[in-house]
């Protein structure tokens, strides 16, 4: 499953592996129209901005500390994603993300009509298995993603996350007094980030990005945070694509309860490892058979 550097984002910002999250964006069926009134509205400041890193400064000590963050090693976040469905009724996704230091992570989400969808990384073989495609083994190139998005400790790695950082201005975003912070990742992919001015939380990123069908514009907001073990987490966030609103909740954070063996590779994978699918193509035929022994001549 191939998916852009928008969706990407939208797993950064979300907790989700961007393979489930280019899923879960697509099984809405959503229509390609751009929705102009989700985009928010701006006010460039007459004062002074503070520079990038001081705002990201801020930000950690809104969540609660980078002491506080890092006294963590774990986490299992429950909650669903509701999208817009056939016929007005909402289509509503059940999910469970698990995470755990340095970059590992293990998704299950149940798609109405679909069936179970389950996408994981150990910190070496990301995989993802699905009623459509089955069993995969990711390629090199969405690996490298994958390492970037499952940083257990990304909210305090923006340093590592991003090769440059450059307050904008304070506008509004979502009725809110933000510093608008661009972003530059390593891919030199650019993205906006919103912190909010009061609070120093942040409320949301937005992201225009080339795709197959053409550059597509995504905007998350992050409507609730809530307190869990010393730490606020985004609890509710809106996801605003291609003219439609996806809304992601979570109803419960464990953090330090997940074992080890949550994020061993499913017997599906393993037999691909074993049959020699290691970078995200199918094993040649006869690949990882062993060869007949030569019967000797007499």
């Amino acid at each position: 499953m191939r998916f852009s550097r928008s969706t990407s984002l939208f797993a950064r910002s979300c907790g989700l592996t961007a393979a489930c999250a280019s899923m879960l964006l697509a099984s809405s069926g959503a229509s390609l129209a751009q929705d102009d009134a989700a985009a928010p509205t701006t006010a460039a400041a007459a004062t002074k901005v503070p520079e990038a890193k001081d705002v990201i400064s801020s930000y950690v000590k809104a969540l609660g500390g980078e002491s506080a963050i890092r006294s963590h090693t774990s986490r299992k976040m429950t909650g669903k994603m509701e999208m817009p469905g056939m016929g007005g009724d909402p289509m509503i996704a059940p999910m469970v993300i698990y995470a755990a230091a340095p970059n590992k992570m293990m998704v299950e989400i149940e798609v109405p009509d679909f069936g179970e969808v389950r996408q994981g990384y150990d910190g070496e073989i990301a995989w993802s298995i699905d009623p459509m495609s089955g069993a995969n083994i990711l390629p090199p190139e969405q690996v490298e993603q994958m390492k970037e998005q499952t940083d257990f400790y990304g909210e305090i790695n923006f340093d590592k996350r991003f090769k440059s950082m450059e307050t904008i201005d304070a506008r509004d975003f979502d009725g809110l007094k933000c510093y608008a912070v661009k972003m530059i990742d390593q891919h030199d992919e650019e993205s906006t980030y919103f912190f909010e001015v009061e609070t120093g939380l942040l409320r949301g990123t937005m992201q225009t990005t080339e795709t197959q069908m053409g550059p597509m514009d995504m905007t998350n907001i992050n409507k609730e945070y809530k307190e869990f073990g010393g730490v606020k987490f985004p609890v509710r966030t809106e996801i605003e694509m291609m003219g439609m609103t996806r809304v992601m909740t979570f109803s419960e954070i464990e953090l330090d309860s997940v074992k080890a063996e949550t994020f061993a590779l499913p017997d599906e994978i393993k037999a691909l490892v074993k049959s020699g699918e290691t970078d995200g193509e199918k094993p040649a035929e006869g690949a990882g058979e062993k060869p007949e022994p030569k019967k000797e001549d007499k």
